[in-house]
């Protein structure tokens, strides 16, 4: 039967058009959908519903990959009951991808891949001009007509751009090909008459593969691309808009933007790139969208700024500074970025990062950072925010920070591929933004004054949990006021909003890994023939803020270099995984020997500095969160000297530290008492109640007083 003429149920319908259940209830609200198919209780006539999705197109942020702008409801049916096409049929010809060898030479595959591109842009995209090429096309000829024919193509391609001053360049990729003879180049062209459809984006994800990590060459992967979009599509779509990527890598950001666009505004894109070659690329993707790009090879941001701004710089981080300031300083006055931004870009250090980020803040021209979830670039477990920013307004400004680190899922098999984000969690991201309500642990405004106290960072994480904010003086007071009501806490008296004054624990420390793996398992090999051995402290033995190491496996101290030696009061912490573990090395545990997993730091300013004080300091719940969501790199965590030694620790004199100490050790001898008398009371219920149930004791019937 066709599948036209079927009936199906409400589920059905929800199934094929890719919406829930509810949305179909609402659909059948109308008055105009289809009535039920009579005799077949609720089922409905499935050729009259298509007929009815027709007219319901999909919005923007609604469509799955291969959707074009304008496809209803009515055409994702369709689209699904068509039969799936066969995985053998490539839309690359194998024949033409076995001349690759021929026409190489001794350059790399990717420049024949390139030339590949070239060929089925013109093909697919331009028949003018793919005419000329064939036309163009010699019957015979020698090595030196073949690199003729391959410069003809490329600048071929730059005028079919619309740029072939620009973009001409003798170190184009196809340019570089070395073929002996004339005839597989030909071919190769020949060839290319049979690409299909979907030849130019199979190549391009295939030049991107083999590409990635070449010289900073990354893509941005299309959720990433889609979430970016997104974010930014809420805002001036519609009329002309002039929408810039300042690093434009292949256009990925741009095409998706125009793709989401088309139909609702008139698109003005501007795409640029340091290098012609990948300028290049990015303008045939743009075109393949239908766009007509402007292109450059130096900063040149649309006249009267950008409207949107969509990018992936590189992410060295001496120039993420520069980066944002030029991308701020190519809007235009109500225009609006979405920068990409490692996680650490929000917390860095150094003097340029932590000023521009203050300055950033200070001027109101950071309007969001969302965290997306780790290891989203193939190849690598970096983690990225998008920064949204928009012209400076002169004053502070609250700072929407969400976290979606937990949205998105693994592409490949038993969660090791690269994490995507579905449809769904795009558009949980965008709307977040535009909530009436901030999301309890997944988006939150931060107030100025907030971000001050948090040294300026911008990483989302830091902000979810409120309680790791500092508290008024006044707050404090009362907070600790009411908790004296049920145990009795030191004397104390209202401080300052300022608190103590700030040190990074660079500053005051020494910190430094533990012994590296291969000399540490050398060394615990050993021990058996050492001349001296000694424990080797593991994560495990790190307990309540001391060594326990009475299973610890011993080394050989000859074999490793006297500078891993513990010395008393150093302070360990577990760098990786479940990190948070703290202890001080006592006396009894000087000379021994840290494992790689973790972190010792050595106080070098004692007169400044009480260890037994940083010890406390580094135990607490709201300090191990901000340490463990500014180590966060990928799906685990990972603490580095560096990330831990810019942490920024309020310090008192250490006379105060040692007062500090003293009091919050009667809190602990309090805490002790009241945990024995808590355990004799469970103990002895316990025991009453087994004995007053086999009789043993039975109660005199004198009732409590």
């Amino acid at each position: 039967m066709n599948d036209f003429a079927r009936t199906v149920s409400q589920a059905d319908v929800a199934r094929l058009a890719g919406v829930t259940r509810a949305a179909v209830t609402q659909w059948r609200g109308h008055d105009d959908f289809p009535p039920p198919v009579s005799g077949s209780g609720d089922r409905l006539h499935l050729g009259e519903v298509i007929g009815w999705l027709d007219g319901r197109r999909i919005p923007a942020n609604r469509q799955v990959p291969g959707e074009s702008v304008g496809a209803t409801y009515g055409d994702r049916v369709r689209q699904r009951l068509r039969p799936a096409p066969r995985a053998d049929i490539d839309p690359i010809p194998q024949s033409l991808r076995a001349l690759a060898s021929d026409v190489c030479g001794d350059a790399p595959r990717t420049d024949f891949l390139y030339l590949l591109l070239c060929l089925a842009f013109l093909r697919l995209n331009d028949q003018d001009r793919w005419m000329q090429v064939t036309r163009h096309l010699p019957a015979a000829g020698d090595a030196g007509t073949a690199r003729k024919l391959l410069r003809f193509v490329v600048a071929t391609v730059d005028a079919s751009l619309g740029h072939p001053d620009l973009l001409s360049s003798s170190d184009a990729p196809p340019t570089r090909l070395r073929p002996r003879t004339f005839e597989p180049v030909r071919k190769v062209v020949v060839l290319s008459a049979n690409l299909g459809p979907g030849a130019y984006h199979q190549l391009l994800a295939e030049y991107v593969r083999e590409t990635r990590g070449r010289d900073g060459v990354i893509s941005t992967p299309t959720s990433v691309a889609r979430a970016m979009v997104a974010l930014l599509t809420g805002r001036t779509v519609r009329g002309e808009v002039a929408v810039y990527d300042p690093f434009a890598r292949f256009g990925e950001l741009l095409a998706e933007f125009t793709r989401t666009s088309a139909g609702e505004a008139v698109v003005q894109v501007y795409a640029e790139h340091p290098h012609p070659a990948d300028l290049r690329l990015a303008g045939m993707s743009l075109a393949a969208t239908g766009a007509t790009p402007e292109l450059a090879v130096t900063s040149s941001p649309p006249p009267g700024g950008a409207n949107v701004l969509l990018t992936n710089p590189p992410f060295d981080k001496k120039e993420q500074p520069t980066w944002l300031r030029r991308c701020i300083a190519a809007l235009a006055d109500d225009g609006r970025a979405a920068v990409l931004m490692p996680y650490g870009a929000g917390y860095a250090a150094g003097a340029r990062a932590y000023d521009t980020r203050r300055e950033l803040v200070e001027q109101g021209a950071v309007h969001a950072v969302v965290a997306l979830p780790a290891r989203m670039f193939p190849g690598s477990s970096i983690g990225v925010c998008v920064w949204l920013l928009g012209k400076p307004i002169g004053r502070a400004a609250p700072v929407h920070m969400v976290d979606a680190r937990h949205l998105g899922r693994p592409s490949g098999p038993q969660a090791k591929g690269v994490y995507v984000l579905d449809p769904a969690d795009i558009a949980t991201i965008a709307a977040t933004l535009t909530a009436a309500e901030p999301q309890s642990g997944f988006s939150v405004v931060v107030a100025p004054d907030e971000v001050r106290a948090h040294g300026y960072s911008l990483n989302p994480p830091e902000y979810q949990d409120r309680t790791l904010a500092r508290a008024s003086a006044d707050a404090a007071r009362a907070e600790l006021d009411a908790l004296t009501a049920v145990l009795d806490l030191p004397p104390y008296t209202t401080g300052t909003d300022e608190g103590w004054p700030e040190h990074r624990l660079r500053d005051l420390c020494e910190i430094r890994s533990g012994v590296p793996p291969r000399p540490i398992k050398r060394a615990m090999s050993q021990a058996h023939t050492a001349r001296e051995a000694v424990p080797v402290v593991h994560p495990r033995h790190l307990r309540d803020g001391l060594i326990a190491a009475g299973d610890a496996p011993d080394a050989d101290l000859d074999t490793v270099e006297q500078q891993h030696r513990l010395q008393t009061g150093d302070v360990l912490y577990v760098r990786t995984g479940a990190m948070g573990q703290t202890a001080i090395v006592r006396p009894s545990e000087s000379g021994w020997l840290p494992h790689t997993n973790l972190l010792r730091l050595r106080v070098t300013k004692p007169a400044k500095l009480d260890p037994a004080y940083l010890l406390a300091y580094l135990s607490q719940t709201a300090v191990q969160a901000r340490i463990r969501d500014r180590s966060v790199r990928s799906l685990t965590t990972s603490l580095s000297t560096t990330t831990l030694g810019d942490l920024v620790m309020p310090l008192p004199p250490v006379a105060d530290q040692r007062r500090i100490l003293n009091a919050l050790q009667l809190v602990d001898d309090e805490i002790s008492m009241i945990d024995k008398r808590l355990a004799t009371a469970r103990a002895t219920q316990t025991a009453f109640t087994r004995h007053l149930a086999d009789g043993t004791v039975v109660l005199n019937g004198v009732e409590p007083s």
